[in-house]
């Protein structure tokens, strides 16, 4: 169920895919996405070094209730509540006590659309996304057969077939092939945070090919 809740607010992150293919250009994207990544580090910094209530309150465990009173007329008075969303309970113990899964995505993002053609950045982005959320989706409701780690063959393959299917879209089918592979070898074996390992290996490994094939 934790992961389930962490995949569905990773698949905000198709936004910026999204925007870059259809809405913005190149220039607009990276002022975007290195917006995101200073904000990201500043509240990382402040979640972490300075306490202050009302943020802390978003990292917390459990969803804060904040009763509000509203005056509709001189005599009368409702009340109702607010209900602030906490993260606690699907950040993982290394993004409690380090950067968070929102900062190193941005740092991908902005990294992919800095170093890559177009195409490419937007299916490195997308890949992560989808890719890491079929491995992780997969690999713990099916996944038997363990690979490395805690990672299974079942997760391997739903990321690898996810890439595949979403370069597909955007690439010819032997860049579109090696980029799955490479994202969905690098889900399985990087040590680093995946939101930033993913789309730039993904993304080198798609240009790669595409300049000799």
């Amino acid at each position: 169920m934790v992961e389930l809740r962490r995949k569905s607010i990773h698949y905000v992150g198709l936004t910026v895919p999204f925007l870059y293919y259809f809405v913005f250009d190149r220039p607009s994207m990276l002022a975007f996405t290195g917006a995101a990544l200073a904000a990201f580090l500043a509240i990382d910094y402040l979640r972490l070094k300075k306490s202050i209530p009302l943020l802390n309150r978003f990292f917390d465990e459990q969803t804060h209730v904040v009763p509000v009173h509203l005056r509709a007329t001189p005599l009368i008075r409702t009340e109702r509540e607010i209900r602030i969303p906490a993260f606690g309970n699907i950040m993982r113990t290394e993004e409690r006590r380090g950067l968070g899964a929102h900062t190193f995505f941005a740092a991908g993002a902005f990294l992919c659309i800095l170093l890559y053609q177009k195409n490419i950045a937007v299916a490195a982005v997308a890949i992560l996304v989808v890719g890491d959320s079929a491995a992780a989706i997969v690999g713990k409701a099916v996944g038997r057969h363990r690979i490395y780690r805690k990672k299974t063959l079942e997760g391997y393959a739903a990321c690898l077939v996810a890439s595949c299917a979403i370069c597909l879209m955007l690439l010819p089918p032997f860049v579109s092939v090696a980029g799955a592979l490479g994202a969905a070898t690098t889900e399985l074996f990087s040590r680093l945070n995946d939101n930033l390992s993913i789309p730039v290996i993904s993304g080198a490994v798609m240009t790669a090919a595409g300049h000799l094939f």
